[in-house]
């Protein structure tokens, strides 16, 4: 048995695989007190951990050493894994989810063509892969709630009050022009994003893309093309166990 886990900025995900990774089974969420719980009910002398994390890693390489795991292993960027060749002259030093997310679009793609991955969470990355399997290059920028804040507050004159308008609204939000300054910040934040991954679509036409992340729904809604997967990292670090 595998333990997966991915950590996030924000949140870690993390599934329990008995023999074969299969889309039925449950991805749960949360935070690192909610993972000790869940791991506190395993027979964990049974289970590998595989591991890829961008934030608290210490703090969870701490608990992990309190249990009987048979193994405890950390993915880390590779200049060459799966099929995938790393643009970076430190490869160590892309963000593993990025890495995983790439490597498990790759293999997913419907036909012999290049891949664009979009990952909306706390951060927006965007990374382009050719049809042979070099990564391009890529954009990191803000996410949506980042952005936000950093405008709510760092901007003297955009302060958050009650008249703004719920995450409920939606694709509503990517056709609208806002009407209080809340509204204004949160419209404009997102068709922002929309803006940079409909450049880069233009940009390599025929290429594939995928979204993952918390706001990757949102943004393939707007799009109205390509591929929403919430597990891409984990499914990425599944294909790279061995």
């Amino acid at each position: 048995m595998h333990l997966l886990i991915d950590v996030g900025n924000s949140r870690i995900k993390w599934r329990l695989i008995i023999d074969e990774y299969n889309d039925d089974e449950l991805t749960q969420y949360g935070l690192l007190a909610d993972l000790a719980t869940y791991i506190g009910g395993l027979e964990t002398h049974k289970i590998s951990v595989l591991l890829a994390a961008v934030n608290q890693t210490e703090q969870l390489k701490r608990l992990l050493s309190e249990y009987e795991f048979k193994a405890v292993i950390v993915a880390d960027s590779q200049p060459n894994q799966a099929g995938i060749v790393n643009s970076y002259q430190q490869p160590e030093r892309m963000g593993i989810d990025r890495w995983l997310a790439m490597i498990a679009a790759f293999s997913a793609r419907t036909k012999q063509q290049g891949i664009i991955v979009v990952d909306a969470g706390s951060a927006l990355t965007i990374d382009v892969v050719s049809a042979c399997g070099v990564h391009l290059g890529g954009y990191i920028v803000p996410g949506l709630l980042m952005a936000q804040r950093a405008l709510f507050s760092n901007t003297e004159r955009v302060i958050q009050y009650e008249e703004g308008i719920s995450s409920e609204e939606g694709y509503e939000k990517l056709h609208k022009l806002g009407n209080n300054t809340v509204q204004c910040v949160e419209y404009g934040v997102i068709n922002q994003l929309i803006a940079l991954v409909r450049q880069v679509q233009e940009e390599y036409v025929g290429y594939e893309i995928f979204f993952t992340g918390g706001d990757g729904q949102l943004l393939a809604t707007s799009i109205q093309a390509g591929t929403v997967d919430e597990n891409l990292v984990l499914k990425g670090l599944w294909q790279v166990r061995n």
